[in-house]
C-alpha cells in the first residue's frame, strides 16, 4: 500500500514537472506518456540501485552466494547492456534523422509557399472585391440613391444592385444606411447558394406599406448567425471611411469573401451615409484545397513547435526499453543467481546449525537439478549423522555408566588405601611409584607428593629405609611373594614393620609393577612386650608380697623380744638390733610400695569415654603437675577448630601431668614447656604435641621408652611412660616420641574424636 501511494506521488510530480517544462507540450495524452515514461524510468532505477546495494552490502558482509550473485548478475548486465545501448543509440539516432526530415528546411518553405500562394490568391480576390464595393459604392453616393428618402429600394435593387451582381459576378450584395439594413440582402434566389443567405423565414411586409403607400420601407436587421451578418464594430469602422474584407469560412466547407466599402455623401465626401458590402462565395473544390493547405500548414507548424518535446519523448520512450532491457538482464540474473545461492545459503545455514551441534536441520530448497541432489545428500548426512550420534549417545552413556563405576571403585579403593592402616606402595615396570597411599606416608615420613611419579630408588634412598628397598629389588626379579620382618629407622623412631611384596605380571608373564603392603607391628610388639610385662607383674606381686608379710611380722617380733630379754642392762647392744630391724622394715615398706606399683599397673582401671573439652584437661593436668617450678615458661597454642572428644578425663589427666613432670624434671627447672593442639578433619583425630627443650632422649632408648620397667633415673620405677602408652591406646590413639629441635624431646599423642 505505501509502495503504491509513492509510485502514485511519483507520477503527480512526474506530470507537474512535465507540464511545467518544455519537454512535453501540447496534448495530455503526450504528457502523460511522458510522465508515465519518467514514473516508469525513477521506479526501474530504484530496483535496480536497491538490487544493486542489496547485492554490494551482501558482498560486504560475506553472505555465502553473494559473489556468485554478483558475478551472475554484472554479466547478464555486461551482456545486455553493450548491445541495449548500441540499439539505444542507432534509434535515438534514427529517430532525430526523421523528424528532422520530417521538418527539415525544405519541407518547412514548400508548406510556407503554398500557404503563400494559397493567401496571395485569397487576397487578389479580396481586393478585387474591395474594388467592386467601391465602385457600387460609388454609383450610388453619384446616383443620390444612398438613402431611403431618395428612391424606392425596388428601383435600387432592381436598377443597380442585381445588374452589377450579375455583370461582376457578385453572389450576394448588402447595403446599410449607417448601420441599419438599407434593404434586405441581394442575391439570386435561384442559384447554387441561395440557402446561404436566404433568411430563416420571409419578413413580414413592413406597417408603412400596408397603411401609407407613400411611407419608407424598413427591415429587420440580419441574425448574428447569418453569413452576411456583419458586426456593429466594423460597420462602425467602415462609417469611419475604413473599408474592410472578411474572409469566412461556412459551416458547408465553403467559402465567403466579403469587401464592404463606405458610401460617401454626394454633397460631402467627407460624410459617409452607408456602407456596401459585396460577397463572393469561392468555389467549393478550391475551398477544400485552400483548407487542406492551410489545415497543412497549422499542422507542420504545430509539428515544428512539438519538435523537441516529440524527440524528448522518443528519447524518454528508449530510456525506458533500456531500462526494462536491464532491469530483465537484472532480474533474470538475480533469478538465476538465487536459484544457486538459494540452495547454498540454506546449505552454509545447514552447516552451521551442523556444526553448532543440531544434527535434525533439514534444508528446505525445491531444487531438481544437480543441486537439489546436493540437497538430499545433505539431508541424508544429517540423518545419518544423528542416528550416528544417537548411537555414539547410547555408547557414551554406556561408557560414562561403565566409567562411573569404575571411578566409583577406584574413589572406593582410593578410600580404602587411605584409611586403612596399612601401607600400600606400587611401582610400575619402570620402578616409578604410582601408589602411596597415607599409611605408607605417616610409617616412612615421606609426602605422597614427593614420592608420586619418583623412582623408588630415589625416594627411599636413605639408610634406614635400605633393607625396604632392598626387599622391593629382590621381589622385582622374583615371581613368588617375598615376605619380612623389618626394622627400620624414621626420623630418630624405630619402626618394626611386616613387608610383603609381589610382583605383578599380565597373561603373559611380562612384568608390569610391584605392589607393597607394609603393617606397623610396632605398636603390636609393644602391647605384647606390655602384656608380658603386665603378667610379669602381677606375678612378681604375688610372690613378693607373699613373703614380705612374715619377714615384717618377724622383724618386728624380733625387735619386741630382744628388747624384753636384755631390759635396760643391754641398751647399748639393742641399738645395733634395733637399727637393723628397721632397715628391713624400710626395705620392707619399700618392696610393698613397689608391689602396689606393679600390682597398679596389671590392674589398669577400664576407661570411662565420655564427651571432653581437651584443652580443659590439659589446662587442669598443667595444674596438677607439682613439680612445676618458676623457672619452666608454658607456651600454649591451642587450635579453636579441636572439637569436644570422647575420652575419660581422669586417665587422659593421669597421662598428661605424667608427661608434664618428666618434661620438668627434664629441664632441671630452667627452660620452656610448649603445649599445642590440631585439628585434621580429614581423617577425624585431634593431635596434641608435649615439646621440653631438656637434653632430649638418645635414639636406642627410644625404642625401650615405652616399655615398664625401663628407667633412667635413679629412683624410678620405669612405670610411668608404660602407664601413658596404656592410657593413651585405652582411648585408641597414638603416641609416639620424636627429638624437638634445635634440642629436647616432642612426645605426641593423637586421640580419635
Amino acid at each position: 500500500m505505501i509502495g503504491l501511494i509513492i509510485v502514485l506521488a511519483t507520477y503527480a510530480g512526474s506530470m507537474y514537472w512535465v507540464q511545467r517544462s518544455r519537454m512535453a507540450f501540447g496534448a495530455v495524452p503526450l504528457q502523460a506518456i511522458m510522465a508515465l515514461s519518467i514514473t516508469l524510468i525513477l521506479v526501474m532505477l530504484f530496483v535496480l540501485g536497491r538490487n544493486l546495494v542489496k547485492l554490494y552490502v551482501e558482498r560486504r558482509r560475506q553472505v555465502p552466494g553473494s559473489l556468485f550473485s554478483t558475478r551472475v548478475v554484472v554479466t547478464y548486465i555486461g551482456m545486455a547492456l553493450i548491445p541495449t545501448v548500441m540499439l539505444f543509440v542507432a534509434a535515438n539516432s534514427l529517430i532525430q534523422s526523421a523528424v528532422n526530415t520530417w521538418f527539415s528546411t525544405d519541407t518547412e518553405q514548400i508548406v510556407q509557399r503554398a500557404r503563400a500562394v494559397s493567401d496571395r490568391a485569397q487576397a487578389d480576390q479580396e481586393r478585387e472585391l474591395q474594388l467592386m464595393a467601391t465602385f457600387i459604392a460609388g454609383e450610388i453616393s453619384a446616383g443620390r440613391i444612398g438613402r431611403r428618402d431618395t428612391l424606392s429600394d425596388e428601383w435600387l435593387r432592381l436598377q443597380l444592385l442585381v445588374p452589377r451582381s450579375e455583370q461582376l459576378g457578385l453572389d450576394a450584395i448588402v447595403a446599410y444606411e449607417g448601420t441599419d439594413l438599407l434593404l434586405d440582402p441581394v442575391f439570386d434566389a435561384d442559384g447554387p447558394y441561395a440557402h446561404l443567405f436566404r433568411r430563416p423565414a420571409s419578413p413580414p411586409a413592413p406597417a408603412t406599406e400596408i397603411n401609407d403607400p407613400e411611407a419608407i420601407p424598413t427591415f429587420d436587421p440580419l441574425p448574428e448567425g447569418h453569413p452576411l451578418y456583419i458586426r456593429a464594430a466594423q460597420l462602425n469602422g467602415a462609417l469611419q471611411g475604413q473599408p474592410f474584407r472578411l474572409n469566412d469560412l461556412l459551416a458547408d466547407g465553403t467559402r465567403l469573401l466579403r469587401a464592404g466599402a463606405p458610401i460617401l455623401d454626394p454633397d460631402d465626401t467627407d460624410v459617409t451615409t452607408g456602407v456596401l458590402v459585396v460577397g463572393r462565395v469561392i468555389d467549393s473544390s478550391l475551398a477544400a484545397e485552400i483548407s487542406a493547405i492551410e489545415a497543412l500548414y497549422e499542422g507542420f507548424a504545430e509539428g515544428l513547435s512539438q519538435k523537441d518535446p516529440i524527440l524528448n519523448n522518443y528519447f524518454v520512450t528508449f530510456v525506458v526499453m533500456t531500462m526494462l532491457i536491464l532491469f530483465s538482464a537484472l532480474w533474470v540474473g538475480l533469478y538465476l543467481a538465487r536459484g544457486v545461492t538459494g540452495p547454498i545459503q540454506k546449505l552454509a545455514e545447514g552447516t552451521r546449525a551442523v556444526a553448532a551441534g543440531d544434527l535434525s536441520y533439514q534444508v528446505e530448497v525445491e531444487a531438481r537439478d544437480e543441486l537439489g541432489t546436493l540437497v538430499e545428500s545433505f539431508n541424508q548426512m544429517t540423518l545419518d549423522l544423528r542416528a550416528g550420534r544417537e548411537n555414539l549417545q547410547q555408547s557414551r552413556d554406556s561408557l560414562q555408566a561403565t566409567n562411573t563405576e569404575l571411578d566409583a571403585r577406584r574413589r572406593y579403593m582410593e578410600a580404602v588405601l587411605a584409611n586403612i592402616a596399612t601401607g600400600v606402595i606400587s611401582l610400575n615396570a619402570e620402578g616409578e611409584i604410582t601408589t602411596f597411599n597415607s599409611a605408607a606416608e605417616r610409617m616412612l615420613e615421606i609426602q605422597t607428593s614427593d614420592a608420586i611419579g619418583q623412582r623408588f630408588e630415589n625416594v627411599l634412598n636413605d639408610e634406614s629405609v635400605a633393607a625396604l628397598k632392598d626387599l622391593m629389588e629382590r621381589a622385582k626379579a622374583r615371581r613368588a611373594p617375598l615376605e619380612d620382618e623389618l626394622s627400620i629407622d624414621v626420623n630418630g623412631s624405630r619402626l618394626t614393620i611386616a613387608a610383603h611384596c609381589s610382583s605383578l605380571r599380565d597373561s603373559a608373564g611380562a612384568y608390569m609393577g610391584t605392589v607393597v603392603v607394609l603393617d606397623d607391628l610396632t605398636e603390636l610388639i609393644t602391647a605384647q612386650k606390655t602384656a608380658a610385662w603386665r603378667e610379669v607383674a602381677r606375678r612378681i606381686a604375688h610372690e613378693i608380697r607373699n613373703p614380705l608379710t612374715p619377714i615384717q611380722l618377724s622383724a618386728q617380733r624380733m625387735a619386741r623380744r630382744y628388747r624384753h630379754a636384755v631390759g635396760a642392762e643391754g641398751e647399748g647392744q639393742f641399738d645395733v638390733i634395733e637399727e637393723g630391724t628397721r632397715t628391713i622394715l624400710q626395705e620392707v615398706d619399700t618392696l610393698k610400695d613397689l608391689v602396689n606399683e606393679f600390682s597398679r599397673y596389671a590392674r589398669m582401671p577400664t576407661v570411662s569415654l565420655a564427651p571432653a573439652n581437651l584443652h580443659d584437661i590439659v589446662e587442669n593436668s598443667l595444674l596438677a603437675c607439682a613439680s612445676m617450678h618458676d623457672g619452666i615458661a608454658v607456651k600454649r597454642d591451642f587450635s579453636p577448630q579441636v572439637p569436644t572428644i570422647k575420652a575419660d578425663p581422669n586417665q587422659l589427666k593421669r597421662a598428661f601431668t605424667n608427661l608434664f613432670d618428666n618434661a620438668v624434671e627434664a629441664m632441671e627447672g630452667d627452660g620452656t614447656l610448649r603445649v599445642s593442639t590440631s585439628y585434621d578433619q580429614q581423617i577425624q583425630t585431634v593431635r596434641i604435641e608435649i615439646a621440653d627443650t631438656g637434653p632430649g632422649i638418645s635414639p636406642e632408648d627410644k625404642d625401650r621408652l615405652f616399655l615398664p620397667y625401663f628407667s633412667r633415673k635413679r629412683d624410678g620405677t620405669g612405670l610411668g611412660l608404660a602407664i601413658v602408652h596404656q592410657i593413651v591406646a585405652d582411648h585408641s590413639g597414638y603416641v609416639r616420641v620424636n627429638d624437638n629441635q634445635p634440642n629436647g624431646t616432642v612426645f605426641t599423642i593423637e586421640l580419635p574424636c
